[in-house]
């Protein structure tokens, strides 16, 4: 079973790496960025599982780079955290609207982080071992199961 990489991006350093330390802890393989731009530099780089991104970064915002993480071709598309201390409703919406997958209001509970990346790691985890069975499947059997496979169509 391969360790998640987990991609961090807060400015303050002291927060940074307590984060970095329990992540660590909890099994992940951790990654930190002082900054934005950082923290997409980073991702062109390495493959990332998943992100969590201060929403106050300098250079580039997490929430803008929230943004630019889904506007661009990355090999994976990474599961993103934004925290802030901006816990009122416009900040939630914007952050969802920018692409973040969840929002966490600081100060937090580490038990709602740890409850967090645990529910994506394990959804990860999962999507890895239906892939490697897929892989070992006879290529005439992959193609059955496509053919019985229930389509969903959409009126667009």
């Amino acid at each position: 079973m391969r360790k998640l990489k987990v991609l961090i991006g807060d400015s303050d350093s002291g927060f940074c790496h307590a984060r970095k330390t329990l992540l660590e802890y909890w099994g992940f393989d951790v990654i930190e960025a002082s900054d934005g731009k950082e923290a997409c530099a980073t991702l062109i780089s390495a493959h990332v599982d998943f992100c969590i991104l201060d929403w106050d970064l300098p250079r580039m915002t997490g929430i803008e780079a929230c943004r630019w993480i889904r506007s661009v071709e990355l090999k994976t598309q990474p599961y993103i955290i934004l925290l802030t201390e901006k816990g009122n409703p416009e900040q939630t919406r914007a952050a969802y609207l920018a692409g973040a997958n969840d929002f966490i209001a600081k100060p937090f509970n580490l038990e709602d982080l740890h409850f967090l990346v645990s529910i994506f790691a394990q959804k990860v985890l999962q999507q890895d071992v239906v892939s490697q069975q897929l892989t070992q499947l006879d290529p005439l059997e992959l193609y059955r199961r496509d053919l019985t496979t229930p389509k969903i169509h959409s009126r667009v």
